[in-house]
């Protein structure tokens, strides 16, 4: 990265949302033809339409269930549903 403020944005961002892959905000930022690396650089030029506009991140965890075979026991087998 050459901008110094992306580099501390994206720090940040990785340490308030506890976030543990290292190549997830350089994805956002090259995303859709870099729109929103367009966008962030815009925000911090002022350049946007109303300057007390805030910039948020997010991070969206999702729960998985998968199905996991299990021995109960003799040959019948068993099925139960794991959250991941």
């Amino acid at each position: 990265m050459d901008d110094f403020r992306l580099e501390w944005m994206r720090n940040r961002v990785y340490d308030l949302l506890d976030v543990g892959q290292n190549d997830v905000f350089e994805e956002l930022i090259k995303r859709d033809d870099g729109i929103y690396h367009q966008m962030i650089s815009e925000y911090f030029e002022g350049k946007t339409e109303n300057t007390e506009r805030p910039l948020m991140f997010y991070k969206l965890v999702l729960e998985q269930d998968e199905e996991v075979e299990v021995e109960c026991g003799g040959s019948t087998s068993c099925f139960r549903s794991v959250g991941l």
